[in-house]
């Protein structure tokens, strides 16, 4: 293009280690004089992709892509050659000079640039600020979080003012174009008057960094205690979908993750943006987590190529377990080697529903429950089984639900090997198990009904339809089957750990996986409650975000009721008994219950 000099382009090719640079995508290992991996371009199972250091040059056998380190970056991050030159001159530590600008070189550049250009300043603002007086806030958060100032700056760590324009100032102030800064969610138009408003305030600034260290977007964390009104109330707000910010293709932490994944070949996934701080803090910078929702096939094809397998390590409560559920399934489709976290047995109020982060504030052996993780499928099928008890009908369930996640294993000697060790730990005959498997495989119309041995082995009790759910669980599932987008929101996923009825559980966690909850309801619920659940009360509604949100306080109420009745009567046979120290509890306990529902 004549934009950069010949000769700074033969330096940039010269000093750039196309090993090093793959390297941060691909996990590569050496092959002879050259090194082999997962190819980027396509998926595939077995090593197609070549890269001969010596030469400075990449080819796959399998897609046919090829070419040197400039192609690379411009292929796999849409770049132009002068983004990917510059990218590669950061990374390798040359200069480029100066050139006289024109109009070609600003359309190379593109929107995608200034957009960057406008996240990074922003980053910037969030980080001075955080450093700065009206930054109190935040930095009074990050020590309840235990934070440190080292860990504070490897993730660019900041905060947003409760000024309502002080960033648009700013970012005027650089002359940048405000609309894409709007288009970028940094800053929004005033909805009665000219002018526009900062749209993070009063949060912890958590940047979401690319390959390159380029910033894509943001999540922010509201830090004050109080909730505030409307959207901007809610505990996190992050960037929208933009050229720069698509969440379903990025992982938190995974700039500076891959380092470590690289050197350990595993990849640890958490829930949440501080699970990965506290992680990567704690020693295990191998960590990483999606973006506020369920995991995705695109953050799955990237971690099957920068590591051998995955360790699942999420919350330890029922949204925790549906979200590793769910992950599982993803993993093992794409025949990724997928372990999770063991936990110790031990005092329920330490462990039960904790995160990561907390187990590490509370000093326990994180890295004892890393390096004794067990085979996903197993151990997820040892959970299921063991809390179905000594119900028929959840044993039933169980089995099902255990055979749909085992039907995604696509090597017929490992699902073999599965199925007779599930067989084995459930105490079953494993021809029953293998046939659980073969109903799971089949289309839904045409699966056959339970053979009645396995009826009476697995669930002696034939299934029923049961009572009808309760009012405010089955209109939450309702809004789903009119809105199915709504399904791997975290809202979502939020309202579905407070459900109760087992039949609306599974048709929500089947329906996330792709199934349709007009066939789920008709095969579990009584004909008034399948009327109900598909009457499309909320097609037309213009918000259903906002009914989504209501429905979820609703559970939270119930649930918070719920437990305080339960603590009420714990708290009174607790005095019938005596127990001093019981008593004085669980009357704390009564106490701030009941402050969350009045």
């Amino acid at each position: 293009m004549g934009l950069i000099p010949d000769e700074t382009i033969a330096e940039i090719r010269t000093r750039a280690d196309i090993v090093s640079v793959i390297g941060q995508h691909v996990q590569l290992k050496r092959a002879g004089r050259n090194w082999k991996g997962l190819c980027p371009f396509h998926g595939e199972k077995s090593p197609s992709f070549n890269v001969a250091a010596d030469k400075g040059f990449f080819y796959c056998f399998g897609c046919h892509k090829k070419g040197d380190v400039f192609t690379f970056v411009m292929e796999l991050q849409g770049k132009s050659f002068i983004e990917a030159a510059e990218s590669l001159a950061a990374l390798c530590g040359v200069e480029i000079p100066e050139t006289t600008s024109s109009p070609e070189f600003a359309r190379a550049r593109g929107e995608r640039t200034h957009m960057l250009e406008i996240n990074r300043l922003a980053t910037q603002f969030f980080v001075e600020t955080l450093a700065g007086k009206q930054g109190e806030p935040g930095r009074a958060y990050l020590a309840k979080r235990a934070v440190n100032d080292a860990t504070r700056d490897a993730f660019q760590l900041g905060y947003a003012p409760a000024d309502w324009q002080l960033l648009h100032d700013f970012l005027k102030a650089k002359r940048v174009d405000l609309e894409l800064a709007v288009r970028l969610g940094l800053i929004a138009r005033r909805p009665n008057s000219n002018g526009y408003y900062d749209r993070f305030r009063e949060r912890l600034q958590c940047p979401i960094a690319l390959p390159g260290n380029e910033i894509a977007g943001f999540s922010g964390r509201l830090v004050v205690e109080a909730p505030k009104d409307g959207p901007s109330g809610a505990k996190y707000i992050n960037s929208p979908e933009s050229t720069v910010y698509k969440k379903s293709r990025l992982l938190f932490g995974l700039a500076q993750a891959r380092e470590a994944m690289r050197i350990k070949g595993r990849a640890v996934l958490v829930e949440g943006n501080f699970d990965v701080v506290s992680m990567h803090q704690a020693g295990f910078t191998e960590t990483v987590a999606p973006l506020g929702t369920a995991l995705t096939a695109d953050q799955v094809e990237l971690l099957r190529r920068l590591s051998n397998e995955v360790i699942l390590f999420y919350d330890g409560d029922r949204a925790g377990r549906s979200a590793t559920r769910n992950a599982l399934e993803l993993l093992v489709a794409a025949e990724i080697p997928v372990r999770i976290a063991w936990r110790p047995q031990g005092d329920s109020q330490t462990l039960e529903g904790q995160d990561p982060d907390s187990l590490l504030r509370a000093g326990l052996d994180v890295g004892q429950m890393l390096d004794r993780a067990r085979d996903g499928i197993e151990h997820y099928a040892f959970e299921v089984w063991s809390a179905a008890r000594d119900s028929s009908d959840a044993r039933s369930r169980a089995l099902e639900d255990i055979a749909r996640l085992a039907v995604k294993i696509a090597n017929p000697t490992r699902r073999e090997v599965i199925t007779a060790s599930l067989a084995t730990a459930m105490d079953l005959d494993a021809g029953i198990v293998k046939r659980a498997i073969s109903r799971a495989s089949a289309p839904a119309v045409h699966r056959a009904a339970p053979r009645h041995d396995e009826a009476v082995a697995a669930a002696p009790t034939a299934r029923v339809h049961g009572p009808p759910p309760l009012s405010h669980e089955l209109k939450l599932l309702a809004l789903m089957a009119d809105h199915p987008s709504l399904l791997a929101t975290t809202q979502a996923n939020k309202a579905f750990s407070l459900l109760t009825d087992d039949r609306l559980r599974d048709m929500y966690s089947a329906a996330l996986a792709g199934a349709s909850l007009a066939e789920l309801a008709a095969d579990r619920l009584p004909p008034d409650a399948v009327t109900d659940l598909l009457s499309g009360t909320y097609l037309q509604h213009p918000k259903p975000e906002a009914v989504l949100d209501a429905k979820l306080r609703e559970l939270q109420i119930v649930a918070t009721t719920r437990r305080k009745n339960e603590l009420e009567r714990q708290l009174a046979q607790a005095k019938k008994l005596g127990d001093t120290d019981r008593v004085l509890s669980l009357t704390l306990e009564v106490m701030n219950t009941r402050k969350q529902v009045d």
